[in-house]
C-alpha cells in the first residue's frame, strides 16, 4: 500500500512541474505557447514592458522560474525573428542584417562574388 502511495506522489509531482519554462532559459512567445499555458502571462509581460503587442509570438522572453513559471520581456525580436533553439536551449533573436551575395563580371568568362549588408528595419 505505500508502494502505490509513492508512485501516486511522484506521478503528481512530475504532473505539478509540466507546463513551465526552464528557470535561465530565454522563450520565444510561440515556443512558451508549446510549453504550457502561458498567453495570460505573455499578454501581460508585453504590457508591462511596453513592447508592441502584434509581435507577441516573436517577443523574446526570459524564464525567471518559480512555482508559476514567471517571465519577464527580453526585447522584441521583430515579425518572424524569434527563433526556436530546440529543448533545452535559450531562443535567440535573429539578426537584423541581410547579406546580399551579388555576382559580378570581371570578364567575358569569369565572375566575382561581392557581399553587400544591408541593415533592415522592420
Amino acid at each position: 500500500m505505500k508502494f502505490t502511495t509513492i508512485i501516486i506522489a511522484l506521478a503528481s509531482a512530475t504532473y505539478a512541474m509540466a507546463g513551465n519554462c526552464d528557470r535561465g532559459l530565454s522563450y520565444c512567445g510561440r515556443s512558451l505557447l508549446h510549453v504550457g499555458k502561458y498567453a495570460p502571462q505573455i499578454e501581460e509581460a508585453v504590457q508591462k514592458a511596453g513592447t508592441n503587442p502584434a509581435h507577441m509570438l516573436d517577443t523574446l522572453f526570459y524564464c525567471v522560474g518559480g512555482k508559476n513559471g514567471d517571465i519577464e520581456v527580453i526585447k522584441d525580436c521583430g515579425s518572424g525573428r524569434c527563433a526556436d533553439s530546440g529543448s533545452g536551449k535559450s531562443d535567440i533573436c535573429l539578426p537584423t542584417s541581410r547579406i546580399h551575395l551579388i555576382l559580378e563580371m570581371e570578364d567575358e568568362e569569369s565572375f566575382s562574388v561581392r557581399k553587400e549588408e544591408e541593415n533592415a528595419w522592420w
